[in-house]
């Protein structure tokens, strides 16, 4: 075979003129192009790719070595009339421990006195311009002090040789070259660097597919990969007071192909939703650490551990609309490959979905672009803010279906989008039904209301979040943002600050109420209830009549009593509605209230807080003269601990004198008067402790009786 190579510049390019190989730098194009790609808002892509093949076919698809997890853990095979055989791929083994299987160790940051170290026992030969080769046996490096230029003591690096006459020191100075002469070796040692070298190399990876089978037939593969969120952003047309016509709203999408192919009328599809999706290492050999088990000995068998066992609104739709993603995007397929299947979403404006056109425009028709007539004059923004102009130059490209939990915006005509370029594309052009209000929140604006428009969506598409720039009666009027807005759902958005309206909220005035005491079972519950009063008041400098919607925070603690029904109620706020007539003021005063109910322990109670209780005057005649009982039992029962405590404090102090006396009488003579004395004093002792710990006992008994007398009273209370 006949091989010519060529370089071009830096890029080595390698032709067979005979075979049927190539190499380049620049992968060809793959057999199987792109035929549709869905973007979903969780930041990945499915891909789908098409084509033919004959026979036994491999086919290599070329990724970026940041995309290959991805493409191991989603990607999806399919051959009409043949078999799909096992796809192949380059290993990427950890490079530390793939330079392990290597004779010289390079993993370290190595010079070349540590190589040659760590080469002991190589054959190599050392050889200087004008100076004879020197071939030996490495036996190891070392460093030496040499006389330098000026005579001074320096270090040098010499090699120690074993040669056929001994062994031979030789310099290591710049001016010799150590070759190896173990060809193995030398292989090994370039092998090693090369290795390394490929650790940082970020190149693209070929994964290799393959088929089986006869004849020429279609297959596909599909895989989801990393890709930029696609985007909306909408324009909201708002007509003039009085005119006859809607508030037009436009979508525009904004896709970017930021992969290394072009796209060329590739049916895409824009999916609202966030779909969970993670990255997991399937690329890179893993290895687990293994446990060194020696010989089995009987008499020592090794311990075994074993893991614990683990055990607002919106419009129904019906079964048809909630067809799942998979089954949407087979039905894209069939429409590109099967051609008995003609199902293609977002034909001319009669069929696919609203959204997809004017009734009886052609895709050509749809292509028009805004026509104007020149930025420099009034006509041109007006023409671009006028509603009528705008449907009649842009229709949407798209039409919208439920997929499985998300919604689906399908692409009606093909696109076509290079590498690294982005596109805006309409797929919302429809009227629209909005209500003008002005929206007051005295937390985010306290003096000026903003002005807000409520979005319904009475189209059925599903109106993902976005940025929304508004212009009411031709000219811009503000920027708004916009949440996910389901089918039959509505929305506010505030795009402008109302300077017309002053609003003013007065603070809440918190105010407590006692209402009953009950008991029940040894517990005292004490009722109450906690209002708060806010008044917002509303003064209009318009010469028209206002609706104001008025924002108030929403506590589930508290009920609300005025007014008795909000126009709306969110997660964290209330809406209350309130008709504002030109040069006129208006008041609006907001009434919750929270029931309190606090417990109190009558038997164990703090004594001073039950007085206190007792003493309230809401509390009925029956239940004050029950408390009083209680207190002067608790009284009683505190007498008789405090007593018993007494007569057990002065035995203490008894027996403590008791042991000072004994310790006295060891030093004297029992015959002596005051030894004598000691003895009478210990006799008169011991009948006063006996008695004192009768008297204790007693009164612990009584205790104990009181209490339990005290706890059955306590009991028997209820009011």
């Amino acid at each position: 075979m006949k091989k010519t190579v060529l370089c071009i510049g830096a890029q080595w390019v390698f032709v067979c003129l005979a075979g049927t190989w190539a190499y380049s730098q620049q992968p060809p194009p793959s057999t199987l192009p792109i035929k549709q790609v869905t973007l979903f808002t969780s930041g990945v892509a499915y891909t789908e790719r098409g084509g033919t093949v004959d026979g036994d076919a491999a086919v290599p698809l070329t990724f970026r070595t940041a995309q290959i997890n991805d493409i191991l853990k989603s990607m999806v095979l399919l051959d009409r009339g043949g078999k799909v055989q096992p796809a192949t791929y380059a290993s990427r083994d950890p490079i530390g421990r793939s330079l392990q299987a290597f004779a010289v160790d390079v993993t370290a940051n190595t010079t070349r006195d540590s190589v040659l170290g760590s080469l002991r026992g190589a054959k190599v030969s050392v050889a200087a311009a004008g100076k004879p080769t020197i071939e030996g046996q490495i036996v190891g490096v070392e460093q030496k002090l040499v006389a330098g230029a000026d005579g001074k003591p320096v270090s040098a690096a010499y090699i120690d040789l074993l040669t056929d006459t001994g062994i031979m020191s030789v310099t290591l100075d710049s001016d010799k070259t150590v070759s190896l002469l173990d060809a193995r070796l030398n292989h090994e040692f370039h092998d090693a660097l090369s290795l390394l070298a490929t650790g940082t190399d970020d190149q693209r990876r070929s994964v290799m597919l393959h088929f089986a089978g006869n004849g020429r037939r279609d297959v596909r593969v599909g895989y989801v990969m990393e890709a930029p969120i696609w985007k909306i952003s909408y324009r909201l047309l708002l007509s003039a007071e009085g005119a006859n016509s809607k508030p037009y709203l436009q979508g525009w999408a904004l896709v970017e192909n930021t992969t290394d192919e072009d796209w060329k009328d590739v049916n895409l599809s824009l999916v609202s939703g966030r779909p969970v999706s993670f990255i997991q290492d399937l690329y890179q050999p893993l290895y687990i650490p293994r446990p060194i088990v020696g010989p089995d000995v009987v008499a020592s068998p090794y311990p075994q551990t074993h893991d614990e066992g683990l055990g607002a609104s919106g419009i129904a739709l019906n079964n048809a609309q909630a067809d799942d993603i998979s089954a949407a995007l087979k039905a894209t397929f069939n429409s590109q490959y099967n051609p008995q299947f003609n199902g293609a979403i977002g034909g001319d404006g009669a069929k696919g979905g609203s959204g997809g056109g004017l009734p009886g425009h052609t895709p050509t028709q749809r292509r028009q672009t805004i026509t104007t007539t020149g930025p420099g004059s009034n006509q041109y923004v007006e023409g671009l803010a006028d509603a009528e102009l705008a449907r009649q130059s842009v229709n949407a490209q798209a039409a919208g279906q439920k997929a499985g939990e998300l919604f689906q915006y399908s692409i009606a005509t093909p696109v076509s989008l290079p590498r690294q370029q982005a596109a805006m594309i309409p797929v919302i052009a429809q009227d629209i039904e909005t209500e003008k209000v002005s929206l007051y929140n005295a937390d985010t604006g306290p003096k000026f209301p903003m002005n807000a428009i409520r979005i319904h969506n009475t189209t059925s598409l599903h109106l993902k979040g976005g940025p929304v720039t508004l212009f009411d009666a031709g000219v811009y009027a503000g920027d708004a943002r916009m949440e996910d807005v389901p089918p039959g759902d509505s929305r506010l958005i505030t795009y402008a600050v109302d300077l017309s309206l002053a609003c003013e909220r007065q603070s809440p005035n918190a105010t407590s109420i006692d209402t009953t005491v009950t008991a029940k079972r040894g517990v005292l519950t004490i009722n109450r209830r906690e209002r708060n009063e806010t008044t917002y008041t509303i003064k209009s400098r318009a010469d028209k009549p206002r609706n104001v919607l008025i924002e108030h925070p929403f506590d589930a603690a508290y009920t609300l009593l005025s007014p008795a029904k909000a126009e709306e109620r969110t997660a964290s706020l209330y809406r209350f509605a309130l008709a504002v007539k030109p040069g006129e003021s208006q008041t609006l005063r907001v009434v919750t209230e929270k029931p309190i109910a606090e417990e109190f322990a009558v038997l164990d109670g703090d004594m001073d807080a039950l007085i206190v209780i007792t003493n309230r005057k809401d509390i009925s005649p029956k239940l004050k003269s029950a408390l009083q009982e209680v207190i002067q039992r608790r009284k009683h029962l505190d007498e008789l601990k405090s007593a018993a405590e007494s007569r057990a404090n002065e035995v203490t102090s008894i027996s403590s004198d008791q042991e000072r006396i004994r310790k006295n009488m060891e030093a004297l003579d029992r015959s002596s008067a005051l030894y004598k004395r000691y003895v009478s004093e210990l006799d008169t002792q011991e009948s006063k402790i006996e008695t004192l710990r009768q008297e204790a006992i007693k009164l612990r008994a009584d205790a104990a009786t009181a209490a339990a007398d005290l706890r059955v009273f306590v009991e028997a209370i209820a009011e």
